[in-house]
């Protein structure tokens, strides 16, 4: 898989556009449509945030099974 920097980086910048989403959902959302569609994303960006770091522990723990075999 990728090297530890290049999925701290995919994770920060994650990170960055789901500040600016919540941002973006306080001050600018104005139709219940704009609302749901905000949330939408919000939700998919930590779904996808969730989804790195489950496989960053998957990964990290095969690799500790490997090194005491």
């Amino acid at each position: 898989m990728y090297d530890i920097d290049t999925i701290q980086t995919i994770k920060a910048f994650i990170k960055k556009r789901i500040t600016e989403a919540k941002e973006h959902l306080i001050y600018s959302v104005d139709t219940l449509e704009n609302l749901h569609y905000a949330r939408g994303k919000i939700n998919a960006l930590e779904t996808l945030q969730q989804d790195l770091s489950d496989l960053q522990k998957k990964e990290d723990n095969i690799y500790d099974i490997e090194q005491e075999t």
